[in-house]
């Protein structure tokens, strides 16, 4: 079986953020706010359900064309090759999906998530859109093709991701002779800048060498400013997985032909039919380097149920991660998880709905844990009872009190 680095790695990753939170506290920097953070981890916990929901289809490609079409069986034999190899070529190919992802509207719909925030921290690593396993599994059946053993792959993909945690900060500046060959923090700031200059530049993973030897390479001058050309403007991990799909499909619905909304959908987020306006994307980033960071207003009542929602929510939605689980109860705790997630950045920002699909959630949970504990005999079950009347409870007295 092999290791997941992605998930061996969690404890670091916790222990960065702390180490990166309590060095932003010291210098007062200002790295961190605690509505982008809890939405950076809302989606990265997206990205991860999504994947153990879909664990045999993301694969199943990757098997299938290892044991019916693999060229060698060299690699089999020899381990240590294969996981290098397979470290090197997960990086080339995670060069081209990145690329890809950023160049095609349809790729950008599969990443835009990771480049919404508008702050730059070791959370904003974790911010992972959940569509995007569904888009760039394809990238590396190459691999597959050569020999690589599926484990192998798995393992260095998964050493390609977690490299590139530790890039996200501003609080390591530039690292002399090492920014020639393996990408850095200075290297990927440029790359979530919307400067310009810095748009679509430095695709790299681990290597920055295929950025300078395929022309995508830009150094930083001045510190970039973070987020996309069209901000997000939503703390809301539902919304931010959904808004550039809508935008998307009404430009291509919008099209006057089949074949204009095939282009649409595949050529650069800003293509536009012969004759069609064209949107000037610079002179838009440019405009947006003046525009203020999107912020909300949240009482103190309000935000401590927001944070206890969040962390139960979190609780729940790590179950399927680390307990094996049945499809069905994966898929229904992933499903309460999202809702639960989306809820959240539905109270924070004081939204309509947010109040009717919470308690309608507390509802649905509280019945569902009562006929549970009746069909199991489980009493522990009336404790989940117990604790959504609780969460309802007390978001009751929160709406009252404003």
């Amino acid at each position: 079986m092999a290791l997941n680095p992605i998930v061996l790695a969690v404890p670091f990753y916790f222990v960065g953020m702390g180490v990166e939170a309590f060095i932003n506290r010291k210098l007062r920097a200002g790295l961190y706010t605690v509505d982008d953070t809890l939405n950076n981890l809302a989606c990265g916990l997206f990205q991860q359900l999504l994947t153990v929901v879909a664990a045999v289809a993301l694969m199943g490609p990757y098997y299938w064309l290892y044991r019916h079409a693999r060229v060698t069986d060299w690699f089999g034999a020899h381990p240590a090759t294969a996981w290098a190899t397979a470290f090197v070529l997960s990086d080339f190919f995670y060069y081209w999906f990145h690329r890809w992802s950023h160049e095609s509207a349809i790729g950008w719909f599969s990443h835009v998530v990771h480049h919404q925030s508008e702050e730059y921290n070791l959370s904003v690593a974790l911010r992972q859109d959940a569509w995007q396993p569904l888009f760039s599994l394809w990238f590396f059946l190459p691999i597959a093709l050569l020999g690589v053993p599926p484990a192998a792959f798995a393992t260095a993909y998964g050493a390609v991701i977690v490299y590139q945690f530790w890039i996200h900060t501003r609080l390591i500046g530039r690292m002399g002779p090492l920014e020639w060959i393996f990408n850095t923090p200075s290297h990927h700031r440029v790359h979530h800048g919307v400067d310009p200059k810095y748009l679509d530049k430095n695709y790299a993973g681990v290597f920055i060498i295929w950025d300078r030897m395929f022309g995508t390479f830009e150094p930083e001058a001045e510190a970039p400013t973070y987020g996309t050309i069209e901000p997000l403007a939503s703390f809301n991990p539902g919304w931010s997985h959904l808004a550039y799909g809508a935008k998307l499909a009404r430009k291509a619905l919008a099209m006057p032909t089949a074949w204009d909304t095939l282009q649409a959908l595949v050529r650069s987020p800003g293509w536009v039919p012969a004759g069609a306006p064209v949107e000037d994307l610079n002179a838009l980033a440019a405009a947006r380097l003046d525009q203020p960071k999107y912020a909300v207003v949240v009482s103190p009542a309000r935000r401590r149920y927001v944070l206890a929602a969040f962390a139960l929510a979190m609780l729940v939605g790590v179950l399927p991660l680390v307990v094996p689980l049945g499809f069905a109860a994966t898929a229904a705790l992933s499903a309460l998880t999202v809702w639960a997630l989306t809820n959240v950045g539905g109270v924070t920002e004081a939204r309509a709905w947010a109040l009717p699909s919470e308690r309608a959630r507390h509802a649905l949970v509280g019945a569902g844990a009562i006929g549970l504990a009746a069909w199991s005999r489980q009493p522990l079950w009336l404790g989940a009872a117990a604790l959504s009347w609780a969460m309802a409870t007390w978001l009751g007295d929160v709406s009252k009190s404003e």
